[in-house]
């Protein structure tokens, strides 16, 4: 859709994608126009083919398909990290802390390297 101001003509734009506003049906684009208070205007069909197939997409689609598959995979993982963070809670098996575990490797570190030390010389 153009609005010419005077001798000014811009193509309406989508405020947040700042695309080119396009409407499906004229109804759609009456009731706009008058949610905005213009209540009177001018259509120019003189492209408008009704034997052309209706294929038109927004200008956007691709972008917001895509947006929509990364907020789905989004939502598919946190359900996921969800269940195993649950998991992990419900486990039965004894848990350790982890001053025991850290205590545990520094016990092998040294053993290893006192066994590298007596291998080497």
């Amino acid at each position: 859709m153009l609005v010419k101001y005077g001798a000014q003509e811009r193509a309406l734009a989508a405020q947040r994608s700042r695309q080119v506003r396009l409407f499906r049906r004229f109804e759609t684009l009456t009731t706009y126009l008058k949610e905005i208070g213009i209540e009177r205007f001018e259509v120019d069909a003189e492209d408008y083919d009704p034997a052309l197939p209706k294929t038109a997409r927004r200008p956007d689609f691709f972008r917001c398909t895509d947006a929509l598959k990364r907020t789905h995979a989004a939502a598919a993982y946190d359900t996921w990290f969800r269940a195993q963070v649950q998991a992990s809670i419900d486990d039965p098996r004894p848990s350790v802390d982890d001053e025991t575990v850290q205590q545990h490797f520094a016990r092998r570190r040294e053993a290893l390297r006192h066994s590298l030390q007596q291998h080497l010389s």
